[in-house]
């Protein structure tokens, strides 16, 4: 193990800032930022020279003072968010033992926006937790985040952002924080102002029940739904799933944005079901269990996917 001298111009006031010699979750995901700024330090949990220069070229970089400690400015700027209580253990506590409740690299494949969500409720599930490997980010996986973030001393929000996905992965986070459909973001991010406005209507309506031919929140169909989402944001929409195939512009699966619709042969031959993308390849639809978010990665749905189409 390296050793290196704390110097007086050093604060040591605890909780107030993240410095040399800290070590833990709240660490590493600090490093992780780091090294998606395009640092090439390694997101050990272990604050060492090296992060601590990794961080003095970040605050250079941002105009902010150059001391290589991570205090509120620096910490905002880099994470994006208010900096927390640290949490984080010293050097010299416990003599060098290993790291307490340090993540378990698992092995996993390369982690992309397509199967994070797997990859979390995998590493969930490695852990003891119940949850279902289904790609769909919903209640029972945000429960089972909340309480893995609890016994980490996360702050336990549901939410896997970057100290959250290297705790339970042992890897970094290749997106933005990853979340429940409605608990306040959808993953990878939306594109525009109409989009937001858009799934947040859609939202509203989760659990509304299934209606052959409804198309009001008492009970929809999927091509009901979706037209009377998008009627919200002022935008018109044919009545019938296989006509609105037939308005907007073609967009590659690879390429779809949240508020993209999609669209499956399901019941019929050709397009007769549609629902709404919301990102992190699951969408959000009116289907026999009433209005809920459903997985493209899901058998069923990626073996009726047609294509999807932009109308905004």
């Amino acid at each position: 193990m390296a050793f290196f001298v704390m110097t007086a111009s050093i604060p040591l006031v605890a909780g107030a800032t993240f410095h040399p010699g800290d070590r833990g979750t709240q660490i590493a995901a600090i490093q992780q930022a780091l090294v998606n700024n395009g640092s090439s330090i390694m997101a050990d949990g272990d604050y060492g020279p090296g992060t601590q220069a990794a961080v003095r070229q970040f605050q250079s970089a941002h105009g902010l003072e150059a001391d290589g400690i991570v205090g509120a400015q620096t910490y905002e700027a880099l994470m994006g968010t208010v900096m927390p209580e640290n949490i984080s253990s010293q050097y010299g506590q416990g003599n060098g033992a290993p790291l307490q409740n340090a993540p378990k690299v698992m092995s996993f494949p390369i982690v992309t926006a397509d199967n994070e969500i797997r990859v979390i409720q995998q590493s969930l599930a490695n852990a003891g937790y119940a949850v279902d490997t289904d790609g769909v980010f919903g209640v029972g996986t945000e429960q089972a985040v909340r309480r893995f973030q609890a016994s980490r001393g996360l702050d336990a929000d549901g939410v896997v952002g970057p100290a959250t996905f290297y705790a339970l992965t042992g890897q970094v986070l290749p997106t933005g924080p990853v979340r429940r459909f409605g608990n306040g973001g959808y993953g990878s991010g939306i594109s525009s102002s109409v989009a937001q406005r858009l799934l947040g209507v859609a939202n509203q309506y989760l659990g509304v029940p299934y209606v052959f031919g409804g198309t009001t929140p008492s009970g929809f169909d999927c091509s009901g739904f979706t037209r009377y989402v998008y009627s919200a944001v002022g935008i018109s929409l044919p009545r019938a799933a296989d006509e609105q195939y037939n308005v907007g512009y073609d967009v590659a699966q690879s390429s779809l944005q949240p508020g993209d619709l999609v669209f499956f042969t399901t019941y019929t031959p050709g397009v007769s079901h549609v629902g709404i993308y919301i990102g992190n390849s699951q969408f959000i639809d009116a289907a026999n269990a009433g209005v809920s978010v459903d997985s493209l990665n899901n058998g069923y749905w990626a073996s009726r996917y047609v294509g999807a189409k932009r109308v905004m």
